[in-house]
This record gives structure tokens, sequence and C-alpha cells, in this order.
């Protein structure tokens, strides 16, 4: 639990810092906050795949 805390933590500091990356490159608020989301989105995504080929012995 403490490591899935860790990752969303992490996950969504990275999508504020890509979210206001995407707004200081001058893209609208809408298209910031969503290009944000995703980037969040995505990283979990990852550490979920991460976990499933440790389970599945693939590492």
């Amino acid at each position: 639990m403490m490591l899935w805390g860790k990752r969303v933590g992490v996950a969504v500091t990275y999508g504020a810092l890509t979210g206001v990356m995407s707004r200081l490159w001058e893209d609208t608020w809408s298209d910031s906050l969503t290009f944000g989301i995703s980037m969040a989105v995505l990283m979990l995504g990852v550490g979920a795949a991460t976990d499933i080929r440790k389970r599945a012995g693939k590492d």
C-alpha cells in the first residue's frame, strides 16, 4: 500500500509539472489540464504494468 501511495504522489506531481509546462508553452488551460491528467494516468499505468510483470516473474 505504501508503494502505491508513493506512486500516486509521484504521478500527481509529474502531472502537475507537465500541466504547468504545457501552460507555459502557451496551450490553453483545458489542454494543459488534460495533458497533465493524462500523464499522471500514464505513470500509474506503467507502475501497474511493472507490478504485473514482476508478479509473473519476468523481471
